[in-house]
């Protein structure tokens, strides 16, 4: 049976299932040195949000096949999805066979790690559709395999993340605030953003106390917020600068770029006040404008 739209997809039949890929921001994101392997050393506090890819799967006998209206670029190999289940396969020994209908809702290229969200909801979710043949800890391994931002959404719960990102230490604790989100309409490239950064070439200090965090959760009204990455950005578009001052002129506690950009968010500890800016934003030509809760 073929896929039907995704508006009459509901209920799914016993074969089908429907999966929920969150976004994240980056509430720090320190970076400390270049390593010897081309990647970079950072330390970032991660926290996933209310604002979701829909993925939907439906098992097949005719090979793997991933649908996304709208965005045929992310229907091929190069898809962190495509790659994921075929490392399963490789992984399980089992020829793994589905149709895959990716909703997207979180932009491309934006900071908000949709294309690792992706994946580790696919692995995650085949696995269990499969009965589990891959153990959490070697799935986990896997996912750093595929991306360094990857482990972090397996674990399902904000993180303290060093190395590339996938060393993680779970803050279970750690507040979650209510966030508009700001994407201008145009994405950027990880790799560019940091040959942009000056990055010392020495080792550097861990910037980020593990147990402070644990111990005493962050007031938004400390000076926690931070993104290396942010000043060269906004050096060539200071479109992105102007947006976070918007945010800042609707209210917002804090705001900051997360990740390597583009998205800019603002922070609100209550619904109705955050409700507020959304709908000033939105109506403001800033660009995609999102309201989402943090995620515990």
């Amino acid at each position: 049976m073929g896929l039907r739209p995704f508006q009459e997809r509901t209920p799914l039949s016993p074969h089908e299932f429907r999966l929920r890929a969150p976004a994240k921001i980056n509430l720090r994101l320190k970076v400390l040195w270049k390593r010897a392997d081309g990647f970079h050393e950072i330390e970032t506090v991660m926290q996933r949000i209310g604002l979701w890819d829909i993925i939907l799967v439906e098992p097949t006998v005719t090979g793997l096949e991933i649908r996304c209206p709208g965005f045929p670029d992310l229907e091929g190999e190069q898809n962190l999805i495509w790659r994921a289940v075929r490392l399963l396969g490789e992984e399980s020994g089992r020829r793994l066979s589905f149709r895959i209908y990716l909703r997207k809702r979180i932009p491309l290229g934006a900071g908000l790690g949709g294309g690792s969200s992706d994946a580790a909801a696919v692995l995650s979710g085949i696995n269990d559709f499969l009965g589990g043949p891959v153990s959490v800890g070697r799935l986990t391994e896997l996912a750093g395999d595929l991306g360094s931002d990857i482990p972090f959404f397996l674990t399902r719960q904000t993180s303290l993340a060093r190395g590339r990102g996938e060393i993680l230490e779970p803050l279970p604790d750690f507040p979650a605030w209510w966030y508009v989100l700001v994407y201008p309409g145009f994405p950027l490239a990880t790799r560019w953003v940091y040959q942009e950064v000056k990055i010392p070439l020495t080792e550097k200090k861990h910037y980020i106390n593990i147990k402070s965090l644990k111990t005493d959760p962050i007031g938004i009204e400390t000076d926690f917020l931070e993104n290396d990455l942010e000043k060269a950005v906004f050096l060539h578009y200071p479109r992105l600068s102007q947006i976070k001052e918007a945010l800042l002129a609707q209210g917002s506690l804090g705001a900051l770029m997360t990740g390597s950009g583009s998205t800019i968010f603002g922070i609100w500890k209550e619904k109705r006040a955050a409700v507020k800016a959304f709908h000033h934003l939105k109506s403001g030509g800033w660009g995609r404008v999102f309201i989402a809760p943090g995620l515990p």
